[in-house]
């Protein structure tokens, strides 16, 4: 099922489920025996929603939906994702859960609170999806450099959750009744602006390009993948939601086309990564297709922070083993490369920096059905075949490759990406979606739009 995120508004439904969540929410606190009026001012906080949950207060409240309910629909959704739940799980139109996070008195703090799923939606990761969303809308902010949480040593769970999302333990900033109260924090990247307007510029050009339908981005020209990778933290910046990552040009061939000396990255960005099987609409995707490709992509089960140092230093990389046990799901992939900057193609070395820069050429990243990583030797995966084909065949309609087409392995790939983030000191998120590069390909001449 696919589950909407919606940021509450004073005078829309959503007001009034949150309020409901939030009065569960409460009942929980004294079934786990909480001293919840001593210090919770649960009272005042539900007659005064969102107050200090409000954007306008440096905060947020989500709700969360099912797609397919008319409460989400015409709302300012925040996030979709995609949940694996046995059918009739969502059988109601209901709201299903909630989270908030708002500002601290202490400068560049804030703090996550009202994290409550209701029973019959619990152990699917909702906890944690939407943990990531708020931790999401606090970065985008740009202006918090941590965000605390309390919770109770008598809930594990919730303990075990955080600390794979990057949580660690704090010194106390909030008075806390409860004997077993436990006390967290998670540092946030604040990037300061790139310095250069005309990298906002280009920033705004091609988020403005990808949002309206049929449109080409004006006057996107960089020389290097650095200002690219500039470009992306920009567009990040601005408030697009990054799910995940991709690597691009991730055999010998690939990087001679493009006149690299190593593959590049590019962020997936929310909108743009979807369960299949879907629709997927020109209008949606650029005024160009490059190619479609069938990838391995991987979901991440367990935050991968910066290492001191840089990646390239002897013992602060990460090896393949750190890397695939932080590996939570494989997924087969079709990524359908798309550019609304035409006039850089075909691709070539002078082209490659300015292609980069536009979402790494990612049009639309469709997921298959996940198979748990513990299920999987990850050294068969280089002898593991990828498929291809268009519906009706003919000359060029279909392709088939290896995984070790992708830097011999998939996973070696998937590694690649953790150093090179952790190099420039970016956390890869748990929950995060990593396509790591084409094992097969059918360019964009041997598939014409609009046909299957």
């Amino acid at each position: 099922a696919e589950i909407v995120l919606v940021q509450i508004r004073e005078g829309d439904s959503s007001l009034r489920h949150a309020r409901e969540l939030l009065f569960e929410y409460t009942q929980i606190l004294l079934e786990h025996k909480c001293d919840v009026g001593s210090f919770q001012d649960l009272e005042v906080e539900l007659k005064e929603l969102p107050g200090r949950y409000s954007p306008e207060h440096g905060g947020g409240m989500l709700v969360a939906y099912r797609s397919d309910s008319h409460y989400a629909h015409g709302a300012l959704s925040v996030h979709r994702e995609s949940v694996s739940c046995k059918d009739g799980t969502f059988k109601d139109a209901d709201a299903i859960a909630c989270i908030a996070f708002k500002a601290l008195a202490e400068e560049g703090v804030a703090e996550i609170k009202r994290l409550y799923v209701r029973e019959p939606y619990r152990n699917l990761g909702l906890g944690a999806l939407l943990t990531r969303a708020v931790i999401q809308q606090a970065k985008k902010a740009n202006k918090y450099t941590s965000m605390k949480l309390d919770t109770l040593e008598r809930l594990p769970y919730c303990i075990q959750m955080y600390t794979r999302m990057g949580f660690k333990a704090c010194a106390p900033y909030v008075p806390n009744p409860e004997g077993d109260a436990v006390y967290l924090e998670l540092p946030l990247p604040v990037r300061p602006p790139s310095g250069a307007p005309q990298i906002e510029a280009m920033a705004q050009s091609l988020i403005k390009a990808r949002n309206v339908p049929n449109s080409e981005a004006a006057d996107v020209h960089v020389t290097s993948l650095v200002q690219s990778y500039q470009l992306h933290s920009a567009i990040s910046r601005a408030g697009e939601v990054v799910q995940g990552w991709k690597v691009g040009a991730t055999n010998e061939a690939a990087m001679q086309r493009l006149g690299l000396t190593s593959p590049f990255r590019a962020p997936l960005f929310s909108p743009n990564v979807r369960r299949g099987p879907c629709p997927v609409a020109f209008e949606e995707l650029g005024v160009k297709i490059s190619a479609l490709e069938c990838e391995f992509a991987f979901r991440i089960g367990k935050a991968l922070p910066p290492r001191q140092g840089r990646a390239c230093v002897p013992n602060t990389a990460y090896t393949e083993d750190e890397v695939w046990d932080a590996v939570e799901s494989l997924m087969p992939a079709i990524e359908i490369a798309a550019t609304r900057s035409p006039s850089k193609l075909p691709p070539s070395p002078e082209t490659t920096p300015s292609l980069v820069a536009d979402y790494g050429l990612n049009g639309v990243l469709v997921l298959g059905q996940p198979i748990k990583a513990s299920l999987i030797d990850r050294t068969s995966l280089s002898a593991a075949t990828a498929t291809l084909s268009r519906e009706g065949g003919g000359k060029g309609m279909s392709a088939e490759g290896k995984g070790s087409n992708v830097m011999g392995c998939p996973v070696a790939s998937l590694t690649w990406l953790v150093n090179s983030l952790s190099s420039d000191g970016v956390t890869l998120e748990e929950g995060a979606i990593v396509s790591t590069g084409a094992a097969a390909l059918i360019p964009s001449d041997k598939c014409p739009w609009g046909e299957k």
